[in-house]
This record gives C-alpha cells, sequence and structure tokens, in this order.
C-alpha cells in the first residue's frame, strides 16, 4: 500500500542527518572507483562549509587536511568511494565529487552535479558494485540515483523516484543482497507521523514508486533507517525519533510488514536520531541525541532487545548527530554538533564504551555533521 496523503507544507525547518553505517563500497570494475588501502575518516561541517581529513591511528583522529569553504552550502553527507568521497551540499542543492590523494580529500570537487531547486540532498549511499549513488532529497522526499563513471558521479540523475506530497525524506538503506531500498519518510507538519518504504532495485535503479509500505505511525518523526538479518530473513530497523524508540520491521520477499514486529521501551527526552548497525549484526547502535548519550542494543535472531544492554555516560549540550563504526568494529566516532567536537568509543564484545576514549576538537563554529570512517 503506497500512502500518498498530501499535507499542508509548514515552513518548519528541519535538521536532519540519518541512519545508519555508510554502505559505500569499494570497487574497480565497471566504472567504479579503484580500492584506497589508507584508513582515514573526512568530516562535513555544515556550519564552517568544509569538509575535513583526518588520519585514523589507533582509533584516534588527527586533521590531515580541508576543503576550500563554500559559504552557504551546507555540507551534510560525505561517503568515501576508493579514491573518490561523494559530499551532499544542502544549501546549494548538488552532489560534489572529491578526488582522494594519500588519504586527503581535494580542495576543490573534480566534479559536481546540476543543483536541483529545493531538493536539500542529504544523505548518499552506494551499491556494492560502487557504479550507482542513491542521494536521499529531504526536499523533495524522493531518491535520486547517479551513474559513476570512472569514481566520478554524473551530472544528472539517472532516475528520481516520485515525490511524496507533504513528507520529508530522512534516510535510505540497503537490503544484504542489493535488490531493495528501504527509506523513512516523516510528514513536513506537525505532528510527524512517518512510515517506512521499500523500493524494489532492478539493474541498480530503483522504481519509481514503493512495493510495500509500513503503518503510518503517529508522531513517530522517524529520522534513522538500518538493515539487518536473522534466521528467518531481513529486518528493518526505524528509529522514531518523536517517540523516542525503535521498531523493529520484519521483510518477506522485499515486502515490509505493516506493523512493527516489536519496538524498544521508549526513552523520554532521548529523542533517538541515528542507528548504526555492527559489522557482526548483531548490535544496533543509537544516537540519542535528547540526552546526549549512545546506546547499545542487542540483536537477537534479528531483532531488536526492548532495552539497551548500556548507554554511555551523557554528555550535556553535545548534540551528538552523525555515527561511524571503523577500525574493524573497534571503534565508534561520533560527531557532536553542539559542542564542536568528535568523539571516539571503544567497543569491546559488541558494546560501547560509557566514555570517549579520545575527543577531537573541530573548529570553532564547524558544526561537524557527519563523519565516514574507511574500513
Amino acid at each position: 500500500m503506497y500512502h500518498g496523503i498530501r499535507r499542508k507544507t509548514s515552513t518548519l525547518t528541519v535538521l536532519l542527518a540519518i541512519t545508519l553505517a555508510l554502505s559505500g563500497c569499494n570497487s574497480s570494475g565497471n566504472g567504479a572507483a579503484s580500492p584506497s588501502t589508507s584508513k582515514v575518516a573526512f568530516v562535513t561541517n555544515n556550519g564552517a562549509g568544509d569538509v575535513i581529513s583526518y588520519s585514523v591511528t589507533n582509533g584516534t583522529l588527527t586533521q590531515t587536511g580541508a576543503t576550500t569553504v563554500i559559504a552557504s552550502s551546507l555540507p551534510r553527507w560525505v561517503t568515501p568511494n576508493g579514491s573518490f568521497a561523494y559530499v551532499s551540499y544542502m544549501g546549494l542543492g548538488d552532489i560534489a565529487t572529491y578526488s582522494i590523494t594519500n588519504g586527503v580529500l581535494s580542495a576543490t570537487p573534480v566534479s559536481t552535479t546540476t543543483p536541483i531547486t529545493g531538493s536539500k540532498p542529504n544523505k548518499i549511499i552506494l551499491n556494492s558494485a560502487g557504479t550507482y549513488a542513491y542521494v536521499a532529497n529531504l526536499g523533495t522526499a524522493s531518491i535520486s540515483t547517479y551513474a559513476i563513471q570512472n569514481g566520478v558521479l554524473a551530472t544528472s540523475p539517472t532516475s528520481t523516484t516520485t515525490p511524496v506530497s507533504g513528507y520529508f525524506l530522512a534516510g535510505i538503506a540497503f537490503s544484504p543482497s542489493g535488490d531493495h531500498l528501504y527509506a523513512v519518510y516523516f510528514a513536513s507538519s506537525s505532528p510527524a507521523d512517518g512510515y517506512v518504504a521499500a523500493y524494489l532495485v532492478t539493474n541498480g535503479i530503483p522504481g519509481s514508486l514503493p512495493v510495500s509500505t509500513t503503518a503510518i505511525v503517529p508522531n513517530a518523526n522517524p529520522m534513522g533507517v538500518a538493515v539487518g538479518t536473522g534466521p528467518s530473513g531481513q529486518y528493518v530497523y526505524a528509529v522514531n525519533t518523536g517517540t523516542g524508540d525503535t521498531s523493529t520491521y520484519s521483510v518477506s520477499n522485499g515486502t515490509l510488514s505493516y506493523n512493527p514486529v516489536t519496538t524498544t521501551t521508549p526513552v523520554t527526552g532521548s529523542a533517538p536520531f541515528i542507528d548504526v548497525l555492527a559489522p557482526s549484526g548483531n548490535f544496533l547502535y543509537v544516537v540519542n541525541k535528547g540526552t546526549g548519550t549512545i546506546a547499545t542494543y542487542p540483536i537477537i535472531n534479528g531483532i531488536l532487545a526492548s532495552t539497551p544492554t548500556s548507554v554511555t555516560n551523557a554528555v550535556s549540550g553535545s548534540g551528538p548527530f552523525g555515527a561511524a563504526v571503523g577500525v574493524a568494529g573497534r571503534y565508534l566516532y561520533v560527531t557532536n554538533t553542539g559542542n564542536g567536537t568528535i568523539a571516539t568509543y571503544a567497543i569491546a564484545n559488541g558494546v560501547v564504551s560509557s566514555i570517549p576514549s579520545s575527543v577531537t576538537q573541530a573548529v570553532t563554529g564547524s558544526g561537524p555533521f557527519w563523519i565516514a570512517v574507511t574500513p
């Protein structure tokens, strides 16, 4: 069932980042970028208008470079792909391709897509071959597919899904097999109801309309989405900022269950914002923007436990937004827009430590937003 419910769009300003571990994969075949062996990290600075490059040594970040500042560009997402990386600029409505040399992004883009008015591009993910990039357009509530040739994005999308009236598109994630794309939508007017949609992907191109959707959940305001597996098949995890919980949906032949199989116990004021799947698939890390914490949830047979195994110590005013797992799953990196830092948390037996092992101070006023760490 496809939800095309029309709502009167408010002028509500929405800041978001979403879901999930990055799915950028390295490949050198069929137009994909050549692989890079360096362990590096890239952070978008939403406030400053640039992207910072970091080397990663024993989990610790050291700045190695920065792209040229682009005023009012609002860089949101960065996704590496071998010797290149793609950055979405919400303020400009385009996506830039940067080259990577010795783990450092080029100062200026090697190519930029044609701007799309009102699109507000946000999250970028790749197919397993690295030959297509999929962009979640917050403003138009649509998914644009860009071909990648020799590591560089095409200037115009190959296809774009049908926009959903009255909604914003928060995030997207691939099924492990790559044949379906899952997206979370939230209403553009209050209350921010939300739902999850599944798109069939054929020869790298998503269908224009979803093949299935979940029920609309009142006040859910879903922001993050991740996909895992269990003995009975695939499961989709949707982080609900509005209701303070995370829902698990089952998937059968690409079709989402209409209602969640289970939902975690709500935590008042937590405002969960991002979910990142552990490489093992046995844990889900949920970043709580409201309380400034990260919760570790066990995944049992594909289903989230109702309560977390552990929760990190709260950091007042940190405002965590983005997160990524790196260095063979041994560290979780979290960008804190509130205090302008990047916190590194050690991971032992799948559980995130209660306090960070190191904190990197970003440039004043930078507003670190999303972080990508090479495997």
